[in-house]
């Protein structure tokens, strides 16, 4: 019998402020602080959402998708002419406050419409995409096989804060 802990959905609703994260599908993620990592973006997949982040993380959001998508900043922030921009910011940065404020120097290239955006990142896309879908298809096929397995790493068991009450639950 596979065993998760309720405590952790409470633990973490604590953290959000709320039921939920407030991140979404295809938000980047980077560190911004005290990483030479600061400037590599990690993509929240479909399903990825429900997590904790420190304070220590900026999230990147596409809000107006009308000239590019989340993958096209994914594709300019790729770029090693951007890269080095991150990456000046890393060595120049003592702590958050200061990597917060200057990461708004970095330059990205505008792209000219969204049609150009869109054929420009398209390996991107194909991806991400590409992982998504079998992602998807790797969890349904393990939620439906006779067998049970000691980690399924794509899904979270959501719990009622009446389990989360009781201690360890079932899975």
């Amino acid at each position: 019998m596979r065993r998760t802990l309720k405590w952790t959905q409470s633990i973490a609703k604590r953290f959000w402020r709320g039921n939920q994260s407030g991140l979404e599908e295809w938000d980047l993620i980077t560190p911004n602080r005290a990483s030479s990592n600061i400037g590599e973006f990690a993509v929240l997949l479909p399903g990825e959402e429900q997590i904790v982040i420190t304070k220590e993380v900026f999230v990147l959001r596409v809000l107006d998708t009308s000239l590019f998508d989340h993958f096209y900043l994914l594709w300019a922030l790729s770029l090693k002419a951007v890269r080095e921009q991150w990456r000046r910011i890393a060595l120049m940065q003592t702590n958050r406050e200061d990597c917060g404020s200057r990461y708004g120097e970095i330059v990205l290239p505008k792209p000219k419409n969204r049609v150009w955006a869109d054929k420009t990142s398209e390996q991107f896309r194909k991806y991400f995409t590409t992982i998504a879908e079998a992602r998807s298809s790797f969890c349904d096929a393990v939620s439906k096989d006779r067998f049970e397995h000691v980690a399924n790493v794509a899904t979270v068991v959501p719990i009622s804060e009446e389990e989360a009450k009781d201690g360890d639950v079932a899975v």
